[in-house]
């Protein structure tokens, strides 16, 4: 085990010499029953195997908290040794159990339809609900170790624990789990970064890694979910050190440097003073500053994709970096525009300042980009990884806001590059619409768009292309009209737009103001408490 830098307590350098409640030393006892029965729920060996070798495959890329080759060697041991009594109620040997219930919960979540139908036929269950006895089984076995028992184990089965409810789009117990392993690795004195004459520089390496995810994680969280952060540390860990991945190709890139980059964009973003007005774009540019720099491997203009085939990923995680640019970018520009006198009902455009339609002209073009990856992502990922959470979330959340100015762009003239803004609804109602009864996030995400876009005054070639773009997913043009014109500066478009009298303003505008607090009361399913209305200006 301490090959892995998953220390005993007995050789841990800070904690070790606190004495360990009774309950939770090693011992010859046996289990509790519970226990023992939860820990059962491993399944046979040939199934355990092939799903560790999915989560290495297909889910470990996506926070790189495990090293494959080392734990292998006592996932393998683990297997030799799990029956032997003298293992039953050590601590070490629990959390590990409890670690590959995790790995299992997790991997099945991201199974091709492949090897779905094989373990259902196998396992007799469906991989929803072998999916969930695992992480319920992990959930028993959790509950049995103490704060700082199992060591680095333990925080990476808590991580792994985080990581499944956000598959389930649970994010709220999501949240509350991360912090359950934040507060592991704080007891087991990760934070500190302190290498002990017993640790290896393997242990702490693997140790930093955890610490990296966790932080980035938790940063985001703050961000994007109005989340209190977890990690108020001064003196950050240093970050992982990539060699330790492929050190028979150096020139691969490690599954582990994207999230090093988002720990520096993390990193910078959160110190000095919040976002306002006085600096905001200077937040905004550091983050385009922070994208421009991204390795070749990742850039966002001509990205070296030599490595794509045989490292999946490298694409994935590629696109992964450009939603947190885009992402970030949005939201540190909606803070400030959501406040303005866009979202006011009893405006006018010609009240509009200069300074807030700069502002939404920045925003409408970091939107339209972060949707074009969006679409990117889910055509990558759909549908073996369509429960990672951004396949759903980034589009919606940038759609939904595109819908909020639309619909408070009552005169149909406010909104710039307005038939891109239609299409990009469209592209993520498509997008929700595939999702529907595959991901909880489909379903939820894709009955808010459909309200938000029954409420938009859309012109009749406006209507029908975002009726088509959320059938077929595909971009429709016209008479020769591309995307890309403003239908509203068209002349050819115009042609067919019927004007819009004061009448017809009058009724749109008391509508808007009439359905307010109604629509608000609409139910957000999985996502209440932590996506509201305030962020998209209603």
């Amino acid at each position: 085990m301490h090959m892995l830098g998953y220390m005993y307590e007995k050789n841990d350098a800070i904690f070790g010499s606190i004495t360990r409640n009774v309950e939770y030393t090693d011992s010859s006892e046996t289990l509790p029953d519970p226990i023992l029965k939860a820990s059962r729920t491993v399944p046979p060996r040939p199934y355990t195997d092939i799903l560790v070798k999915n989560f290495f495959d297909n889910v470990n890329y996506h926070y790189g908290i495990l090293h494959q080759p080392s734990f292998m060697v006592i996932y393998v041991d683990w297997w030799c040794h799990r029956r032997e009594a003298q293992s039953l109620r050590n601590t070490s040997t629990i959390a590990l159990t409890c670690l590959i219930l995790r790995i299992c919960a997790n991997s099945t979540q991201f199974l091709s339809p492949q090897t779905s139908s094989q373990l259902e036929l196998d396992l007799g269950d469906s991989v929803q609900n072998l999916s969930k006895s695992y992480h319920d089984a992990a959930q028993i076995v959790s509950g049995f170790l103490s704060p700082g028992a199992g060591g680095l184990v333990n925080a990476q089965q808590l991580f792994l624990a985080a990581t499944w409810h956000k598959g389930e789009a649970d994010f709220v117990r999501s949240w509350h789990e991360l912090g359950a392993a934040v507060r592991q690795a704080q007891e087991i004195g990760i934070h500190m970064d302190v290498r002990s004459d017993k640790m290896s520089e393997f242990d702490l390496e693997i140790r930093r890694r955890l610490w990296c995810a966790l932080y980035a994680w938790d940063k985001y969280m703050t961000a994007s979910f109005n989340r209190p952060p977890m990690i108020q540390s001064d003196a950050p860990v240093s970050l992982p050190n990539p060699a330790l991945d492929q050190p028979s190709n150096p020139d691969v890139p490690s599954l582990i440097v994207s999230k090093i980059l988002e720990n520096h964009l993390a990193r910078q973003l959160t110190e000095g003073d919040g976002v306002d007005k006085t600096n905001l774009q200077s937040k905004v540019a550091f983050v385009e500053s922070w994208m421009s720099s991204l390795p070749a491997v990742f850039s966002v203009v001509n990205p070296d994709r030599r490595w794509d085939t045989d490292y999946p990923y490298v694409p994935f995680q590629r696109l992964q970096l450009h939603c947190v640019g885009y992402m970030t970018q949005a939201i540190l520009l909606r803070s400030i525009l959501v406040s303005s006198e866009i979202f006011s009902v009893d405006r006018t455009d010609a009240e509009i300042s200069s300074e807030t339609m700069a502002l939404l002209h920045q925003i409408v073009d970091i939107s339209l980009k972060a949707m074009s990856v969006s679409r990117d992502t889910f055509d990558l990922c759909f549908p073996q990884q369509a429960k990672y959470y951004m396949v759903a979330f980034c589009p919606f959340d940038n759609a939904a806001l595109l819908c909020s100015l639309l619909i408070h762009d009552i005169g149909g003239t406010m909104v710039p590059r307005r038939t891109e803004v239609v299409h990009a609804v469209g592209q993520a109602l498509h997008i929700a619409h595939r999702l529907r009864g595959f991901t909880k996030m489909g379903d939820t995400t894709w009955s808010i768009l459909s309200t938000l876009k029954d409420r938009i005054n859309l012109y009749p070639l406006e209507r029908e292309l975002i009726e088509e773009t959320e059938s077929t997913g595909t971009n429709i043009a016209k008479d020769g009209v591309e995307l890309g014109v403003d239908s509203l500066h068209s002349s050819r478009l115009s042609e067919h737009f019927e004007p819009i009298s004061d009448e017809d303003l009058q009724f749109m505008e008391s509508t808007l103001a009439a359905d307010g607090t109604e629509f608000l009361e609409m139910d957000l399913g999985i996502l209440d408490g932590v996506w509201n209305w305030d962020r998209v200006g209603f």
